[in-house]
């Protein structure tokens, strides 16, 4: 029995599980590579043991029944175990072989307490004479002898038979390997430490591997930068490449050493890659032999096996320094095993590991893969592979330009990415129309989305019809291999189509879209097809359908083997939701989609639904009566590209409403005006409130036969605020009435989607209305919340300008200066800096300034204070 050495690290966890094994189970093994630490477990367990252990270390002259049984009754006499003479002698001269096993296995059943017979490095044992008899004996000679054996495979005994039986403890490499505090104590134990991290990296490479770790810590004994030592871990000469070459791959048969070093350049090996990379079609029948002749080789399910971390890195080494001249052909029949088998990232990886960057970038456009550049979806991403492809070189094929250029795109360097993309569309130019289509479509994808990013609307169209026409063209067994690419297709063009608002046309491609991204790996284009469906929703005002397409969209991505990280959601999503939550005025829900819509828009930009956010965030800013947010907020949104008439108007009727609520009544009609206040009942009913707001009661009239010209094809929303245009005027001309009749025409219209943002902006003449009319505002308490109460002080902004304010108290002089800063549209931080005083001054004396002049907000207060000539 070997010495427990003064530098071994007690291991109780391993220790443990040896001596309950042997405590409920006659056979205990213990299985791992070399170096694994079976010899010290065992030993550290047989020294701590209370009871009888006789101890036997096997080598390759062991290997005949009369030299193991001669070592084995020694090993049991020394132990204390009474043996008779002739049986010693027996065990020698091996005269009658049955009859020894008879009176061995006789003499240890007898054993109380039972006597544990350790056998070290059974594995050399391979006569299956010697094997049949341990089995013999170990199956009668119960209760009394308990066997322990370890060995660097599963020894060759009817194991499947102990372990159905429940007789049989498995202790295996993954047991034996070190945690982190252990490894602490072993480097500390030869006088050595590391930092957490470079620890960490030691744990990682040498995945708890005993020897390795005894052998760095004695290597690093006298280092000056141990940290430093474990990056350079394998080397030519260091200790730790030596033993792994002399216990592991000098004794390996010739067939099977060009395997592990050829294969090694791969994270996981199957048969058929081993064929493939060899070109020997024996090499895959050679993986199983070796997984159970050697720990380093694991089996990891279905037919692949991965090497030790430490192990490969040593047969790395040995290949680039004794086949040099192979290495990169090797990685590129890799490139070409993976491709075939679908594995795109392992492909590129291969080809670029070769050198090959044309290789790489040809795998991915025949892979109709360029928007996996263009837009990551998992991390690390295939963009990443092609970091440092070289700039500025003379390709022989359009394929390096153009995936060069879906790089510079996902980068957002867009005059790189047109230069590249020219460069690619220069080569092609020459060609016929239906040669190298999967280049054509990658080039058409890379300007859709370019357009998209940018805000060129004609481009994007124009990009997406040569797309639409390549896919038509293009074989449909190659498209059945990549759906997701005739989805991708459709989903731009259902944004193509969104962008000038011809929402029918957006619906029926998107719905399209949906249905040709059914199948596996067509999550995200299924995503981005809901998303803008979702979008197209919330835009016709059917708020419910636009929340479950949304939902629909956020579970498809979420449906993918590798759900994205937050910041790469579905944009056009997370904008409908948040519009579908602006609408209902649950504004704290808007604000924190918008900030994760922020985020997603800086991983994949659009310029279309980065204006919905800014107009989103506007009417946010109008709601909570920030009306200098809302005209930076609008400003933003029409910044840097040409916006389309529909969403010009609605950033228009944004613009008045902040206009009127800061008191600049000119400037709202104006804006109003400019939406089409002639034209549109919605732009009409904007004008209306804002000649109401500058108290001109007759051009609110005119204004008005327009805003009821709203039909029933008109969204809810425009309805709505048709019929509030109609109340209000109502109630201000003295027609009460008439004024219900429409608020109630407005609430019914609204209760369907709780439409409750129409009612908020309207709030200071709707608030006195339903204070006369409580009963009114119980019937639809759905849209109100927080109803004012029958109590609660009235507003006079419904009354006609005639009627008189009553100013309890008037405002101090600094509370106008704040007024008068407050009706220039600027912000409460803008006003503190101009006057010289805090946040909470300004804060105070707007408080104050509302309660004198009976306001419920700035814009009202501003109103107010003009009336009465006190600014």
């Amino acid at each position: 029995m070997p010495d427990v050495p003064d530098w071994a690290v007690p291991r109780p966890r391993i220790t443990k599980l040896i001596a309950e094994g042997t405590q409920r189970c006659p056979l205990t093994i213990v299985t791992g590579p070399p170096g694994a630490g079976k010899t010290m477990a065992l030993a550290l367990w047989a020294a701590a043991e209370p009871g009888t252990v006789a101890w036997i270390s096997m080598d390759d002259f062991d290997n005949q029944p009369g030299a193991f049984w001669s070592y084995a009754v020694a090993a049991l006499g020394r132990s204390g175990v009474a043996l008779p003479a002739g049986l010693s002698a027996a065990s020698r001269r091996r005269a009658s072989g049955h009859m020894f096993l008879l009176q061995l296995a006789s003499v240890l059943a007898a054993q109380s307490p039972p006597v544990s017979l350790v056998v070290d490095d059974l594995h050399v044992l391979t006569k299956l004479t010697v094997l049949t008899e341990l089995d013999f004996i170990l199956r009668n000679a119960q209760p009394g002898l308990r066997m322990v054996v370890s060995s660097r495979v599963d020894p060759l005994l009817p194991l499947h038979r102990y372990r159905l039986a429940g007789e049989l403890t498995e202790i295996r490499a993954s047991d034996l390997a070190f945690s982190t505090v252990e490894a602490r104590l072993l480097l500390a134990q030869h006088g050595s430490a590391l930092s957490a991290d470079s620890l960490g990296r030691l744990m990682r490479r040498t995945e708890g591997w005993a020897a390795g770790l005894r052998l760095a810590a004695m290597s690093m004994d006298g280092c000056s930068d141990p940290d430093q030592f474990v990056k350079e871990l394998i080397t030519e000469d260091s200790a730790l490449t030596g033993y792994l070459v002399e216990e592991v791959l000098k004794g390996a048969p010739p067939q099977v050493r060009e395997v592990l070093l050829t294969t090694s350049i791969l994270e996981h090996v199957n048969a058929e890659a081993a064929s493939e990379l060899t070109g020997d079609e024996r090499a895959g029948a050679i993986l199983p032999a070796m997984a159970r002749a050697n720990a380093f080789v694991q089996p990891t399910g279905y037919g692949w096996y991965r090497y030790h971390t430490l192990f490969a890195e040593v047969l790395r080494l040995k290949l680039r320094r004794e086949y040099a001249d192979r290495v990169a052909t090797v990685h590129r029949r890799a490139a070409r095993w993976y491709e075939r088998n679908g594995m795109l990232t392992a492909a590129v990886q291969h080809a670029t590991q070769a050198d090959d960057w044309q290789l790489a970038a040809t795998v991915v456009i025949d892979a109709l893969a360029i928007s996996e550049i263009i837009e990551p979806r998992s991390s690390p991403s295939l963009a990443d592979e092609f970091r440092c492809m070289p700039r500025g070189e003379a390709w022989a094929g359009p394929q390096p330009y153009l995936v060069a250029a879906a790089v510079e795109l996902a980068a957002g360097r867009y005059d790189s990415c047109a230069a590249a993309l020219d460069m690619g569309e220069r080569m092609l130019a020459p060609l016929a129309a239906d040669d190298d289509a999967a280049c054509r479509l990658a080039a058409a994808v890379i300007r859709v989305t370019t357009s998209r990013r940018t805000g060129d609307l004609v481009a994007a169209a124009a990009a997406v019809s040569d797309a639409e026409a390549l896919v038509s063209r293009m074989p449909e067994d190659k498209l059945a291999q990549h759906p997701e690419v005739r989805a991708r297709v459709l989903a731009d063009r259902g944004a193509v189509e969104l962008w000038p608002g011809h929402l029918d046309e957006a619906a029926r491609f998107l719905g399209a879209g949906v249905a040709a991204a059914t199948g596996p790996g067509g999550e995200h284009e299924r995503a981005a097809c809901l998303g803008h469906l979702a979008l197209v929703e919330a835009l016709r005002g059917q708020l419910r359908h636009a929340a479950k397409l949304a939902d629909q969209a956020t579970a498809a991505l979420a449906a993918q083997d590798q759900p994205p990280p937050p910041q790469q959601q579905c944009p056009a999503a997370l904008a409908a939701l948040a519009w579908v939550h602006l609408e209902r005025d649950e504004l704290r829900e808007a604000g924190r989609l918008l900030k994760q819509l922020d985020a997603a828009l800086s991983v994949s930009p659009d310029k279309l639904i980065g204006a919905v956010a800014c107009l989103v965030a506007a009417c946010g800013g109008l709601a909570e009566g920030h009306g200098g947010a809302t005209v930076q907020m609008v400003a933003r949104a029409r910044s840097g590209w040409s916006v389309p008439a529909w969403l010009d108007q609605r950033l228009s009727l944004i613009e008045s409403r902040a206009y009127a609520a800061a008191g600049d009544t000119s400037a709202a009609a104006t804006a109003a005006e400019r939406a089409g206040g002639d034209s549109s009942p919605e732009a009409a009913a904007t004008l209306v409130h804002a000649w109401l707001a500058a108290g001109d009661g007759k051009n609110a009239r005119l204004a008005l036969a327009s805003a009821l010209a709203a039909r029933s094809g008109e969204p809810e929303r425009v309805r709505v605020q048709a019929c509030l245009a109609d109340a209000r005027l109502s109630y201000y001309s003295g027609d009460r009435a008439r004024g219900c009749r429409s608020l109630v025409h407005a609430l019914r219209l609204a209760e369907r989607e709780q439409l409750r943002l129409p009612f908020v902006l309207e709030q200071g003449w709707i608030g006195p209305v339903l204070r006369r009319d409580p009963e009114l505002a119980s019937i639809h308490r759905r849209l109100f919340p927080s109803a004012p109460r029958h109590d609660q002080p009235q507003d006079g902004s419904g009354l006609p300008p005639e009627a008189t304010v009553l100013v309890v108290e008037p405002p101090t002089e600094r509370e106008l200066e704040v007024l008068r800063h407050v009706s220039g549209m600027l912000n409460t931080a803008e006003i503190a800096s101009e006057m010289c005083i805090s946040i909470n001054t300004v804060k105070a004396h707007l408080k104050s300034s509302y309660r004198k002049l009976a306001a419920s907000h700035r814009g009202e207060a501003v109103r107010r204070a003009r009336q009465l000539n006190l600014i």
